[in-house]
């Protein structure tokens, strides 16, 4: 019997075994199924996600169904059977579809796990485990062949060492850790590196006592392509300055953040010399009010509207000091770009996404001449 035959066969025994002794709870919850907390049954309405759950027992175990409904809608249901050995399988649907198949241990360990997409089998991964760990992810092709094996190499004290990826063709990829001598992580350490081997790329991320990255490193087959350090105030988590070089170009990037960690100025040096300086005007959401870029040619300037719903309405954009281009949005899609000369509006050209719909000359602010493309 295959695999998948025994775990139908074994929910189809739980099933048939379970008594009508249902309790449904019901929870206020969020677009994931989680059940945040106990409500009455009354007040369903009141929330835009509710989760019922219905358990019923029998046959020395239970089964158990999730039903997560929005705006009164089911989205998604999980069907949980526990069986008298302790072995629990999940079956998950989605509009009333198959979406996934999971079987877990006694241990509550999951074993096996399958995905489907539109009712059909896409997917199938089988978890193995030593001593109670995860060792090795195997996951197979809707076919039966094998498309990538996932290792999990632990220390001896049990922290998480490297993480090595294999796929169909034999390509590897790797995570690895070291450990530095404080934190909270098993064995008493935090991770102080963290290392991912993808070909001949390796990416290097090294961390402070406070376990914030403060070193990115990207290396190919001829040493070191990038290095990004990070500067940090007091015990923020939140980068305030940050500075990226690439020795083979002798190119330095230097930026300063604000509190969220957003851009609000920007300097490029190349063998020591300053070749473009950009600087960033925010409002108290974060949204760019006006860019400004200063490169050997001269500065360009982008000031930019927003609407009341937080979308993009209007830019401006300047070089040397003199208007070039006006971007007007509309709704949907549609959108409207103004060419300037020596300040003089000549050109209006009317989008429709990426499709160009009408042009119209301008000349003393009349429109002289007008263009209209065929669909």
């Amino acid at each position: 019997m295959s695999g998948a035959a025994r775990v139908a066969s074994f929910a189809l025994a739980a099933l048939l075994a379970a008594r009508a002794s249902a309790d449904t709870r019901w929870f206020r919850s969020d677009e994931m199924g989680l059940a945040v907390e106990p409500i009455p049954e009354f007040r369903i309405d009141e929330f835009p996600w509710v989760l019922a759950v219905e358990r019923t027992a029998g046959g020395g175990g239970w089964t158990e169904t999730r039903r997560l409904l929005g705006g009164g809608t089911e989205e998604r249901r999980w069907i949980r059977v526990r069986s008298a050995d302790g072995r629990t399988e999940e079956r998950e649907e989605r509009g009333g579809r198959l979406a996934a198949r999971r079987l877990s241990g006694v241990a509550g360990e999951l074993l096996q796990e399958e995905l489907f997409e539109a009712g059909v089998l896409a997917s199938r991964s089988v978890f193995e485990y030593a001593a109670g760990r995860l060792v090795r992810v195997r996951v197979f092709a809707a076919d039966g062949s094998l498309a990538s094996t996932v290792e999990y190499l632990t220390a001896p004290s049990g922290r998480l060492r490297e993480v090595r990826w294999t796929a169909a063709d034999g390509s590897l990829r790797t995570e690895s850790q070291a450990a530095g001598g404080t934190g909270s992580l098993a064995g008493g350490a935090a991770v102080s590196e963290e290392r991912t081997r993808d070909g001949g790329e390796l990416r290097t991320t090294r961390y402070d006592e406070a376990g914030r990255a403060v070193v990115r490193e990207r290396s190919g087959p001829d040493g070191l392509v990038s290095r990004e350090r990070l500067a940090y105030r007091g015990d923020s988590r939140t980068p305030v300055a940050s500075t990226t070089e690439w020795p083979a170009q002798k190119k330095v990037v230097e930026t300063s953040r604000d509190e969220a960690g957003l851009p609000i100025d920007e300097t490029t040096s190349i063998a020591g010399a300053v070749t473009e300086r950009v600087t960033w005007t925010r409002d108290e959401d974060g949204r760019v009010l006006v860019m400004r870029r200063t490169g050997t040619g001269g500065t360009r300037e982008v000031r930019s509207t927003w609407a009341a719903d937080g979308t993009l309405e209007r830019e401006e954009h300047f070089f040397r000091g003199a208007r070039v281009m006006n971007v007007i949005r509309r709704a949907g899609d549609e959108r409207v770009e103004e060419l300037f000369e020596e300040g003089e509006l000549f050109l209006r050209v009317h989008y429709r996404g990426d499709t160009r719909v009408r042009e119209e000359v301008i000349l003393d602010g009349v429109v002289v001449r007008e263009r209209t493309y065929a669909p």
